[in-house]
């Protein structure tokens, strides 16, 4: 499938046809990698959304200090 760059201020984007979006199951959010000068775009996976309150749920219990080892 071959679609056009779209012009969005200084960058471009890419406009994904419904189909695809709805096949790929994505949402609000892509990860995006790039390898061997392939752009490869995956839906954001449920494992990660809660990191951000489970790292500031360990700081807090555990919080960093710049003596000894951290303690999970």
């Amino acid at each position: 499938m071959r679609i056009k760059l779209v012009k969005i201020g200084n960058s471009v984007g890419i406009r994904l046809p419904k189909a695809v979006i709805d096949e790929c199951e994505l949402k609000s959010e892509v990860d995006m990698e790039i390898r061997q000068r392939h752009i490869i775009l995956s839906p954001v996976s449920g494992a990660r959304r809660d990191w951000p309150e489970t790292i500031a749920a360990a700081l807090k219990e555990n919080p960093a200090s710049e003596e000894g080892e951290w303690q999970w």
